[in-house]
């Protein structure tokens, strides 16, 4: 919301000199505090006695937005600055969104906080560079002076150990590499870049002076642009058929740099040698501006991205996702790490708050997002790419296995929102995907009638469910979190071919009838919540320490990736331990501690609805669960042990009641009456306390 100008800033230090344009002195402080927008139809302007000066006078904490030019006279831009995390533990930072028609008139400097890299845990660190019209070098040095590093050309070999010594490396995604920064390279913001911490370069040193410094700032023109960046594609340079190659074909050839692909692109256990598509359309980015970055509106359109396919160019992700690829999205957030070893060459390791992913999905008629919406909204110096995880090449589809996307991004997609409508994040410390809801401000019809989160796909009209399942040894997370998703018009079994992924978590595919397929493994299981029940759903996992200690925690979703719920209403998840035997009846606070051990991929199924046929009544280890099971071709309520009594009526799915009966006794299983019940029905227990369980099955 827009403030009174006097309640933002100190009395005297700004004034209009027109209705459009502002004027400020920095000889007294001035401020934007927090959850506060200063607002300017025209132009802003900074004067100043120090030109050099490098101590703070405006000070961002909240957000300001400038629909015309800027400038400010002090030449290091150390008098501006947008703040980080404002207070102890808080979560909020200063945000600066200028008007993407300005393209000549932005030349003052402003300083962008952000949190400051652990040099001790990073040899790399990826982060964006939001600014524009400066050098790196100009940009590096505004953190302390002269320690930038750039002696290194473009595509050259330097030679030795030349390589490691340079300040920055940015991802070149036409060839596949890390491209040299040198002295005189000028900032690309849409680009992503590595930040050399090794030991003993300048950039470590210059963290090691800072101390206990929780914060940094790097300083630049604020990028304020649209960009647009056409026919992207990757591609090996020295071989004309690298893409039908795979990867065992090219993953030790040499780059520009005397570096073998491996060595950062990954897999030298060789499980990806016969994969044609590992190591190929990295298309990786970074946030270009000094606000958030939102990348949820893929409307046809209005996407930020599009793909040249043989059907045309410029075709959006809802076009493209039934014949062409899959789209899915990764964001790489402040505390995500990257060591080097001679041996294995880069190692990536995911902390709190570090690498989450949406999937654009689709019901046939409509497109919407699954897993987490963290991946779609990028703050200030956070880095982001896109992975077609499912791509046809065949006639109707993208004709290559080389994707070609365009880039382009602008004012629509800057944003000063944390989160979207409905939900807020929990403060420092939490897992990606756990909120807190205001009952106060956010019902949660709300929520699923806001049209605007529908349109953006964020928000479904259909019964959706999403369980979201983490990894965490030593309270950090590994690797990004793996998901179930169901409704009744997802397909099961619907990717049975061999696959392998290199995250710590996933699940195997499975077929309709049950099998579990141990060659296929995914990040997202997609199934049918109406034939899929009572069948098992296989977690697995790679490269975990026999003897370590991990754990498992969930989160789980309906309607909705912003809904996140304590139980499900519209059905009912199960977590069999076959080490143990035991079931867990599943909700949001579900926690498991397990000992790794050589069978571990064997061990945890999860079921949807029903217990496996398989396993006892008695096996279930919570006295307050409600669930059916099949036992013998007939179906059972089990009912919880809170209760002596429950009535129970059946309905169909058109909401008529076809089935009642009142004062059962819950000191044994019910057997259900199915004579003349359709296939598809919904039953409602009501407990003698008016605790009311329904769940959703078919009469097999």
């Amino acid at each position: 919301m827009k403030k009174n100008l006097l309640a933002l800033f100190a009395l005297g230090a700004i004034y209009n000199a027109s209705a459009q344009n502002t004027y400020i002195k920095d000889a007294v402080v001035v401020k934007v505090n927090p959850n506060t927008l200063f607002y300017n139809g025209g132009n802003v302007s900074v004067t100043t006695d120090v030109a050099g000066g490098t101590t703070e006078k405006i000070i961002n904490e909240g957000n300001i937005q400038i629909q015309g030019g800027f400038t400010n006279g002090n030449t290091s831009g150390k008098n501006f600055v947008n703040r980080y995390g404002v207070g102890t533990g808080s979560t909020h930072y200063g945000q600066l969104i200028i008007n993407q028609n300005q393209t000549t008139s932005v030349t003052g400097r402003v300083l962008m906080e952000r949190i400051k890299p652990d040099q001790t845990a990073n040899d790399e660190y990826v982060l964006s560079l939001p600014f524009k019209n400066i050098t790196a070098k100009e940009v590096i040095n505004s953190l302390s002076n002269n320690i930038f590093k750039g002696d290194c050309a473009v595509n050259v070999d330097c030679g030795g150990n030349k390589r490691y010594l340079q300040s920055l490396l940015v991802w070149d995604t036409r060839e596949t590499e890390y491209d040299a920064v040198d002295n005189n390279y000028t900032i690309e913001p849409y680009k992503r870049y590595l930040l050399n911490l090794r030991n003993n370069t300048n950039i470590y040193n210059a963290l090691n002076a800072l101390g206990s410094a929780t914060k940094i700032g790097l300083a630049g023109i604020p990028s304020n642009e649209t960009i647009s960046q056409l026919n992207i594609k990757s591609g090996w340079a020295k071989n004309a058929n690298y893409a039908d190659l795979t990867y065992g074909q090219w993953k030790n050839k040499i780059n520009n740099y005397n570096q073998s692909y491996d060595t950062y692109l990954g897999n030298q256990n060789n499980n990806n040698d016969a994969n044609q598509l590992y190591g190929k359309n990295l298309h990786r980015f970074g946030n270009p501006y000094t606000s958030n970055l939102d990348l949820s509106n893929v409307k046809i359109g209005e996407s930020w991205i599009t793909f040249n396919i043989p059907s045309g160019n410029d075709k959006g992700p809802t076009e493209v996702y039934t014949n062409s690829l899959r789209f899915q999205v990764f964001k790489i957030a402040n505390g995500y790490t990257i060591t080097w070893n001679e041996q294995n060459g880069n190692t990536s390791t995911a902390g709190p708050n570090t690498l989450v992913s949406a999937y654009l999905s689709s019901n046939g008629t409509n497109y919407f997002w699954t897993g987490n919406w963290q991946a779609l909204l990028i703050k200030p110096y956070e880095t982001f790419y896109v992975d077609y995880y499912t791509l046809n090449r065949n006639a109707s589809g993208n004709g290559s296995r080389i994707v070609t996307s365009n880039l382009r991004l602008k004012d629509s997609n800057k944003t000063f929102a944390y989160d979207y409508s409905g939900v807020t994040p929990v403060g420092d410390g939490g897992l990606p995907g756990v909120f807190s809801r205001s009952s106060e401000k956010n019902s949660v019809e709300s929520l699923l009638n806001n049209e605007e989160l529908k349109a953006k796909g964020l928000v479904t009209d259909f019964d959706f469910t999403q369980l979201e399942l983490y990894l965490s040894q030593e309270n950090t997370i590994q690797g990004s979190p793996a998901y179930l998703l169901n409704a009744n018009f997802m397909q099961t079994g619907n990717s049975t071919t061999a696959n392998t992924v290199d995250n710590p978590i996933f699940f195997y595919e499975e077929d309709n009838s049950g099998n579990v397929l141990t060659n296929v493994q995914t990040i997202s299981n997609s199934f049918n919540n109406e034939d899929y029940v009572g069948k098992p759903l296989r977690v697995g996992f790679n490269n975990l320490e026999v003897g370590k200690k991990y754990q498992l925690n969930l989160n789980l979703y309906e309607y909705s990736i912003l809904n996140k719920v304590k139980d499900l209403k519209l059905g009912k998840y199960f977590l069999h331990d076959k080490l143990t035997d035991k079931i867990i009846d599943i909700n949001e606070t579900t926690e498991l501690s397990f000992i790794a051990d050589d069978k571990i991929n064997d061990r945890f199924e999860f079921y949807w609805n029903e217990l496996p046929k398989t396993l006892g009544t008695n096996d279930l280890n919570s006295a307050k669960a409600t669930y059916l099971y099949t036992n013998n071709g007939s179906q059972f309520v089990k009912f919880e042990q809170s209760n002596t009594t429950a009535d129970i009526a059946i309905f169909d799915l058109t909401g008529r009641q076809i089935f009642y009966k009142t004062n059962i006794s819950t000191n044994s299983d019910y057997k259900l009456n199915l004579n003349n019940i359709p296939n598809v029905y919904v039953v409602k227990i009501v407990y003698k306390d008016g605790k009311t369980v329904t769940k959703k099955t078919i009469n097999k």
